[in-house]
C-alpha cells in the first residue's frame, strides 16, 4: 500500500475487514479448521498495511474466532464469538527468563483459546501485601511464590489460597512445606522450579592458578583458602577469590544452618542461638581475609553474579536460577556443593503457583497451574533454561538441551538430604528480617560480639509463652 490514510478511512477500512470477516466465518465460506487467506494477501486486499491486519486479527482472536499458529497462519476454531475469560496471574519478573514464563503463557493461550492471560509484575519487596490485597479486591486469580514469601502469609495463607490436589510426579520434599493442615493430600502452592544454592567456580581461573577443582569435602576454612591463592595468583587488582551478598536471606541462613543453629525458646519467651556467633563470624572472616569492602556496597545477589561473568570473582554462591544469568556469558564455569561448617547443609529455593481463593474463574486458574506443572511444560523448562523442572523424571532426564549446561548440572539429585528451609532454624520471615538488620551493623564492625548477641536476644524474645508462638512448617 503506498501513501498515507487519515485515521478515519484507517479505521473504515480495518471495520470492514473485520465486518467481512466475521460474516465469512459465521456463513461458513472459512469453515472451522481452515485457514484465512494470509496477512500479505488480506492488506492488500482490503487496503490496510500487513501490521494493521495483524492487530485487526488480534480481535478476531479475543473473540475465540480464529487462533494465531505460528509460522502456518490464521486458524478459525469457532463460527460464532464468545465471551472470553481473562485470567490475571502475577509473576516475579525474573521468571521470565528462569523459566520462559511468557513463552508458556503464550503456549497456554493457543492450546486455551477460550482463556486470555493477563500478566501482573509483582514486586520483589513488600510481596506478602501486595499480593493479599490484590487477591482480596479479585485483582488476581493465581500467582507465582516461592516459600520464602508464602511463608510470610503465616496463617493468612488459608485465607488467601485456594487448596488443590498434590501432583504425585512432583518432587514429595518440594511439596511438604506447602501441605494443607487438613489434608496432607493437599497443597496451597504447587511447586513447578526449584534450585539448592550451589558453589560456582570459574574452571579457568581453578586451571590457570593449578588448585583442583571444588568438591563435596570443602569445609570453608578450604575454601577461603582457594580464594586465596586465587587472588596471589591473579594479582589483578578488583578482583577476589570468593564472593556472595552476606546480606541475602538466601545466603547468610545457611551458615547457621550448618552450623546446627536453632531459636531455642524458654518457657518465658527468652530466646537462645547456640553457635550464632560462630556462624557469623566465618561470614566476616570470609570477606576480611580477602580484604573486601562488604559494608553497603553489595545490594543484592545479581552483583555477585556480575563479579562473576566479569571474571573478578572466581567463585560465588548461586542458585540454578543465577545460572541462567551466567550461561549467557562467555565465562567457562561449573559447579559444586558449598562449602561447609558442621553439617553439608544449602538452602532450597522453591518457586510454585497458587490460585486466589476469592477468583470466580478459579476453575481457568487451576487449568493453567495444572498446564505449567505438566510432562510437556516441564520439558519446555528443562531444555530451555537452567532451572530445574518440579517434575522429578523430567528434572533427572537428559538430552534436546537448547542451553549449555555444565558438567556437574545434576548434582542436585546427589545432594538432595543437604536440602533445608531457612523455617529449620525456628525463625520466621519477619524475625529473621530483624536478625539481618543486625548483621547489616554487625559485619560493618560497628558492634562487637556481645552487644551483637544481646540486641539479638532482646528482639527476638517474646514476652508471651513459647505455646503461643506460631506452628512451624506454615501448618
Amino acid at each position: 500500500m503506498s501513501g498515507k490514510i487519515s485515521r478515519e478511512e484507517f479505521k473504515v477500512k480495518l471495520n470492514h475487514l473485520l465486518t467481512s470477516l466475521r460474516k465469512q466465518i459465521s456463513e461458513g465460506e472459512y469453515k472451522v479448521g481452515e485457514y484465512l487467506p494470509s496477512e500479505l494477501i488480506l492488506a492488500e486486499q482490503y487496503g490496510l498495511s500487513k501490521n494493521s491486519v495483524r492487530k485487526g486479527l488480534e480481535e478476531l482472536v479475543s473473540e475465540g474466532l480464529i487462533v494465531k499458529k505460528s509460522r502456518i497462519g490464521n486458524q478459525v476454531i469457532s463460527s460464532q464469538p464468545f465471551d472470553q475469560t481473562i485470567l490475571r496471574v502475577g509473576y516475579y519478573p525474573n521468571l521470565l527468563k528462569d523459566a520462559v514464563f511468557q513463552k508458556l503463557i503464550k503456549q497456554f493461550e493457543e492450546e486455551n483459546p477460550s482463556v486470555k492471560i493477563q500478566t501482573i509484575s509483582l514486586p520483589y519487596d513488600h510481596y506478602q501485601q501486595t499480593v493479599q490485597d490484590f487477591m482480596e479486591n479479585e485483582m488476581l486469580d493465581a500467582v507465582t511464590i516461592n516459600y520464602k514469601d508464602y511463608s510470610d502469609f503465616d496463617t493468612e495463607f488459608r485465607n488467601v489460597f485456594e487448596p488443590m490436589n498434590k501432583n504425585d510426579s512432583i518432587y514429595p520434599f518440594l511439596q511438604k512445606p506447602f501441605e494443607t493442615r487438613e489434608y496432607q493430600d493437599e497443597v496451597y502452592v504447587r511447586p513447578f522450579v526449584f534450585s539448592p544454592i550451589v558453589l560456582c567456580y570459574n574452571k579457568d581461573h581453578f586451571d590457570a592458578s593449578g588448585i583442583s577443582y571444588p568438591d563435596s569435602g570443602w569445609k570453608w576454612d578450604e575454601a577461603l583458602s582457594a580464594a586465596g591463592r586465587l587472588m596471589n595468583f591473579s594479582k589483578e587488582e578488583g578482583t577476589c577469590g570468593l564472593y556472595f551478598h552476606p546480606l541475602s536471606l538466601n545466603r547468610w541462613p545457611i551458615f547457621l544452618l550448618q552450623n546446627r543453629v536453632a531459636a531455642e525458646y524458654s518457657a518465658d519467651g527468652e530466646v537462645a542461638m547456640n553457635g550464632l556467633l560462630e556462624s557469623v563470624n566465618l561470614i566476616r572472616k570470609i570477606f576480611d581475609e580477602q580484604g573486601i569492602m562488604q559494608t553497603f556496597l553489595s545490594d543484592s545477589n545479581k552483583d555477585a553474579e556480575t563479579l562473576f561473568v566479569d571474571q573478578k570473582a572466581s567463585m560465588i554462591m548461586s542458585s540454578y536460577f543465577s545460572l541462567n544469568e551466567i550461561a549467557s556469558h562467555e565465562v567457562s564455569y561449573d559447579i559444586a556443593p558449598l562449602p561447609y561448617l558442621k553439617d553439608p547443609k544449602t538452602l532450597l529455593l522453591i518457586i510454585g503457583l497458587a490460585v486466589n481463593k476469592h477468583s470466580k474463574k478459579k476453575k481457568a486458574a487451576q487449568s493453567f497451574v495444572d498446564f505449567i506443572s505438566s510432562e510437556e511444560t516441564q520439558e519446555r523448562i528443562r531444555i530451555e533454561t537452567l532451572s530445574i523442572p518440579a517434575v522429578k523424571k523430567v528434572a533427572e532426564r537428559q538430552g534436546g538441551e537448547k542451553v549449555y549446561k555444565p558438567s556437574r548440572y545434576f548434582l542436585f539429585r546427589e545432594i538432595i538430604p543437604t536440602f533445608s528451609l531457612y523455617t529449620d532454624l525456628g525463625l520466621y520471615s519477619k524475625e529473621l528480617n530483624e536478625l539481618r538488620k543486625e548483621l547489616r551493623i554487625y559485619l560493618s564492625d560497628l558492634m562487637d560480639d556481645k552487644i551483637f548477641y544481646q540486641r539479638i536476644s532482646k528482639n527476638l524474645s517474646k514476652k508471651d509463652s513459647v505455646d503461643s508462638r506460631r506452628i512451624k512448617g506454615g501448618e
